[in-house]
């Protein structure tokens, strides 16, 4: 009698101490004060004070009558592990607690294999009134198998205890929302997370987690009805909004942007923080073509990026488990990325710039000047960023800017910054090494030279910093010149050139290629070659109007060898000619040109395997040379000496 009495007090100091732990964490989840990192804390002293409580009831054996206390507790402590994915430490409390549930039915405990350990569990207590509390524990097993990716062991559990637990069915999803869980639940026994609510909230998780691995094997009609069925389903705000965003992607795949652009903004009713649906709107604007909306939707995605709590959950309340928690995939992250504030702010100053709304630009590139000077950001990145570009072409693209604007002194400026921090690391000579056999793959080029004095630094590292030296040099050239400065000009000119023929290339058979199939290493030495074109060029048009005739053709020839088919460069070199009194060889070239402007091999486009931005300026930005003009003395020419043109 006295040992039951004692074991009677146990329990409800065990049942009170449990009621403690919870409310306090009730309290903490429902607080406005305090930041994240102190609920965070709180958390984890709940989880410390759960778990010695944990502790304590398995210290003595298990009996029926404290088994409901001891799984309420257990499915608490759970909670708090999921939390905090102690993935490791749930198996382990899990088993444990099966075993022990187990025991105290006197049953016979199998093999601790997980699956074959429930089957017999759940077989042991149907028909008992603690189904119910197996049944919270399964839930958190769901749990942990859908943050670790067992789905696939979870429906295999299902499907074998189909007919004990609920009515027959194939679909996992419809399995589980027929676990009943009481209303009139033991209200001494409170619960960190209701049963009921874990159960819808996993429901959708796992909805989405399908639609998620479709959109990964590239299905995405399949995906796209599983996120339908998703956003049918009771969800949190944010979860909805994401829910939103993943139907718009998977609608804009298939060609339906109208469509996906009504998700995006369903998305942003829900939640307007949703970020990935303003930055997959400006994606699909892009794609439409519609230059304004998308400058408008960055200009939004940049102020919401730029807000203090954008971090932060607009909610007060700290839930113990939400569907971030749950759904902490990788492809998650890769489909509802979105750029830093930096590469927001970078996006919207492109946008500007192809738009020609160059004062625009040029505020949005010195902000994002100073905000990388601010952060501390070296010039020279070495591990770079996917969502950002290197900082030294930051720094060329807001110099071209500045070009742009006729900001002529702020350019030269600009590339004094990538010339203090790069100009000491470009070697003396550089050797490349393209694939001599033309039925290689471009992707297969690589970039492979002699590393003197034991530095680790890739051959493309090197290269990199020639070619951000050379377009430096290239730049304030071309500032110079359009300012007049001729002299200065081609000093400049001359300095770029000079560091461009340090790289050596051992098959040049690449020229045969067609440019825009290059990847990697190819592109690296289309912007070598371009930056050698208009470096050339450049001296070419100042040494011209320095009165060095001669001088300037053999560098607008060199030119065009360097990188043929820029119509400026050829009207220069036409020029040339005619002064030097060259007429007959200027009206040669005049020819050529007209007869085959259709085949000419122009310059390919700024895309992600083209030319980088700072590299899109031409001959024109410096100095204009009237090709109307032009093309009135060739034709002079040809009438006077009767030629029918």
């Amino acid at each position: 009698m006295d040992q039951r009495l004692r074991r009677t007090n146990c329990l409800d100091i065990w049942t009170e101490e449990n009621s403690d732990i919870i409310n306090k964490w009730k309290i903490s989840e429902r607080s406005r004060e305090g930041t994240l990192q102190q609920r965070d804390d709180i958390r984890k002293r709940c989880y410390v004070e759960i778990h010695k409580l944990l502790q304590k009831i398995q210290g003595v054996p298990s009996v029926t009558a404290s088994i409901q206390l001891e799984l309420t507790v257990l499915y608490n402590t759970l909670l708090f592990a999921l939390s905090l994915s102690e993935f490791t430490e749930m198996r382990v409390l899990l088993t444990q607690g099966l075993v022990r549930a187990l025991e105290a039915q006197g049953c016979q405990v199998p093999a601790a294999e997980a699956t074959a350990l429930w089957q017999t569990t759940l077989q042991a207590f149907t028909g008992t009134g603690h189904l119910t509390c197996l049944h919270q524990l399964l839930c958190v097993q769901w749990a942990l198998w859908l943050c670790t990716g067992q789905l696939e062991s979870f429906h295999d559990l299902l499907s074998e205890n189909q007919k004990q637990m609920t009515s027959p069915s194939e679909d996992l999803l419809g399995v589980m929302r027929d676990l009943r869980f009481s209303i009139q639940t033991n209200s001494a026994l409170s619960v960190a997370m209701a049963p009921r609510e874990l159960k819808e909230l996993l429901s959708i998780c796992t909805v989405t987690r399908k639609g998620i691995r479709k959109m990964e094997e590239g299905k995405d009609s399949e995906a796209l009805l599983a996120f339908y069925e998703a956003v049918s389903q009771p969800a949190p705000r944010s979860l909805l909004a994401q829910l939103h965003t993943l139907t718009g992607i998977c609608l804009a795949k298939l060609g339906r942007p109208q469509s996906a652009m009504q998700c995006y903004r369903k998305a942003l009713q829900v939640d307007f923080s949703c970020r990935s649906a303003l930055y997959q709107s400006a994606l699909l604007y892009r794609q439409l073509g519609n230059a304004q909306a998308e400058t408008e939707a960055l200009r939004l995605l940049h102020k919401a990026a730029s807000l203090p709590s954008c971090g932060e959950s607009s909610s007060p309340q700290t839930p113990l488990l939400s569907s971030d928690s749950l759904l902490c995939c990788q492809a998650l992250s890769c489909f509802l990325a979105n750029p830093s504030p930096p590469g927001i702010q970078h996006a919207l100053a492109q946008r500007c710039l192809h738009s020609e709304r160059i004062p625009e630009a040029v505020e949005h590139y010195l902000d994002l000047l100073a905000s990388l000077q601010s952060d501390g950001k070296l010039l020279v990145n070495m591990s770079g960023s996917p969502a950002l570009p290197r900082i030294p072409e930051i720094y060329l693209e807001a110099a071209f800017t500045m070009l742009k604007a006729k900001r002529y002194w702020d350019a030269v400026t600009i590339c004094e910054e990538i010339l203090d921090k790069t100009a000491d690391l470009v070697p003396e000579r550089l050797v490349l090494e393209l694939p001599a056999e033309e039925h290689q793959e471009p992707s297969s080029a690589t970039l492979t030279g002699p590393l003197p004095g034991g530095n680790h630094e890739t051959v493309e590292e090197r290269l990199n910093c020639i070619l951000w030296v050379g377009a430096s040099y290239l730049l304030q050239g071309q500032a110079h010149g359009c300012m007049k400065n001729n002299t200065e000009a081609v000093t400049h000119f001359t300095r770029s050139i000079n560091l461009l023929v340090k790289v050596h290339i051992k098959h040049k058979d690449w020229q045969c290629r067609d440019p825009g199939d290059w990847d990697g290493a190819g592109v690296k030495v289309q912007i070598l070659q371009r930056l050698k074109g208009l470096a050339l060029a450049g001296r070419g048009v100042c040494l011209m109007h320095c009165g060095q005739q001669r001088e300037a053709l053999r560098d607008l020839q060199q030119s065009l060898q360097a990188f043929p088919g820029v119509e400026e460069t050829e009207l220069w070199l036409m020029e040339a000619l005619w002064r030097l009194g060259r007429k007959e060889a200027a009206m040669a070239h005049w020819r050529r040109r007209t007869e085959g402007s259709s085949k000419r091999n122009a310059p390919i486009e700024n895309t992600p395997r083209g030319l980088p931005l700072y590299l899109q300026c031409n001959l024109q930005d410096v100095v204009c040379i009237d090709p109307e003009g032009l093309k009135k003395k060739m034709e002079d020419l040809d009438h006077r000496r009767g030629v029918q043109t």
